[in-house]
């Protein structure tokens, strides 16, 4: 059976020219941020950053917001990634029309490449985490005593708000996810679990997931993820939801 293409595959360019000239496009912007990430690793690890970016995430660690906006730091820190993401995720498939739902197939996908590349990242390259080399960091949140290079909760959430600024026809919306992604980030450092460029590394790291992954996904497994949805969309109907 022939499972036809959803617009979002296409325009009016043709089918083939569009997804090529698109995800050529995708893997530009992927390539260059990880080369971006490998470049911050590599400053990281040789020690040459660390003298500044111990610094700067004291000053961030130790900035009087007050207490009403360290609880908001704090809720962000702990809640931001797979309690606000998994929901969007399921939103979008549950309530979705058929785009909406392949979306929410891509995003799915690209998030369980970014646990995994993180997870690996972590294993290879240790980093201890800022409460550990500094005394005078404060800890806002329980302690996490894996490696603190890359930020994991930085990561998830800089793809899904790439995703949603690349896919996304409604850019405001898109742009909400950037902010709840860059209050995460910032919340990182804040609460005491990161240096600052353990979060810039994921995020590079991140937006290079979505450039190369979405580049893999819609050049060379188009029709697989329309079967996918075209199945989802069987099971759970067509809802309203277009973004």
């Amino acid at each position: 059976m022939t499972v036809a293409l959803p617009e979002i595959y296409t325009s009016k360019l043709g089918e083939g020219e569009a997804r090529v000239s698109v995800t050529k496009s995708y893997l530009m912007v992927g390539a260059i941020s990880i080369v971006a990430f490998v470049a911050v690793t590599v400053l990281v690890f040789s020690n040459v950053t660390q003298t500044a970016d111990a610094q700067l995430a004291l000053a961030i660690n130790h900035f009087g917001l007050g207490s009403a906006a360290t609880t908001v730091m704090v809720l962000f820190a702990e809640y931001g990634r797979e309690y606000f993401w998994i929901p969007v995720v399921a939103v979008m498939m549950l309530l979705g029309n058929r785009e909406t739902k392949l979306l929410a197939v891509e995003l799915a996908v690209l998030f369980v490449v970014g646990i995994v590349l993180g997870e690996i990242m972590k294993s290879v390259v240790f980093r201890e985490r800022p409460f550990e080399a500094m005394a005078s960091i404060i800890a806002r949140v329980p302690i996490e005593l894996d490696s603190s290079y890359p930020s994991g909760h930085a990561l998830i959430v800089s793809i899904g708000a790439a995703f949603c600024m690349v896919k996304f026809r409604g850019k405001g919306v898109g742009l909400l996810f950037v902010l709840e992604a860059a209050l995460v980030c910032y919340s990182r450092v804040y609460v005491g679990m990161h240096y600052p460029l353990d979060v810039v590394s994921a995020i590079f790291l991140g937006i290079g997931i979505v450039g190369i992954g979405l580049f893999v996904l819609e050049r060379y497994l188009a029709r697989p993820l329309a079967s996918i949805t075209s199945l989802t969309t069987r099971l759970l109907k067509d809802g309203p939801l277009e973004l």
